[in-house]
């Protein structure tokens, strides 16, 4: 199910992207731009963008409270570095006719784990170096969720490239009975 969300990314400059529902953080006062998300590790302190809600699926949405300066002085910075870019993108709009990268991409859980299966050319998967790269990358755009990258053959058969405990649960999941989407990437 597809659900609008903010982008958090955590104060300590880190790559990492978190979505929160946008339906959560708006029961937050407007002024809150300081967030506790849950990860897998416990409680992560970050800074919500709520300038461009995006489109997610559910099962990539993160818990969050309210914080604020008190909790983490880091965060204050990290604000206040916020607030130029927002104002910078303003003055220089996206020209029109570019959009933000798009990939086609199944959220799905199997034996309890949420993952993303995301389609990429066959010659990708094929490459480990790449398809790791690649895999590192989008872990870190999706707010660590696990990730397998999938190509087809010109038969149609898949061919997957992930974690190994994951790749032997997908080989029972028919690929049209999954639940492709689009998704913005930046």
């Amino acid at each position: 199910m597809a659900i609008w969300a903010y982008e958090c990314r955590p104060c300590s400059g880190a790559s990492d992207r978190w979505l929160v529902a946008c339906e959560r953080v708006d029961t937050f006062a407007a002024d809150v731009s300081i967030l506790r998300v849950k990860t897998g590790s416990g409680w992560a302190c970050a800074v919500v963008d709520r300038s461009r809600p995006v489109e997610v699926d559910a099962m990539l949405l993160r818990d969050a409270v309210p914080s604020d300066a008190d909790d983490c002085p880091d965060c204050v910075a990290a604000v206040a570095a916020v607030a130029p870019q927002a104002t910078a993108i303003e003055a220089h709009p996206v020209p029109e006719g570019r959009a933000a990268t798009q990939l086609t991409a199944a959220a799905i859980a199997l034996q309890g784990r949420q993952m993303l299966v995301v389609l990429v050319g066959l010659n990708v998967v094929q490459s480990p170096g790449e398809a790791d790269m690649l895999i590192a990358d989008l872990r870190a755009r999706f707010g660590g969720v696990e990730v397998v990258l999938m190509g087809q053959h010109e038969d149609g058969t898949p061919q997957y490239h992930g974690e190994a405990t994951l790749l032997p649960g997908l080989a029972g999941v028919p690929i049209d009975k999954m639940p492709w989407k689009s998704y913005p990437v930046r």
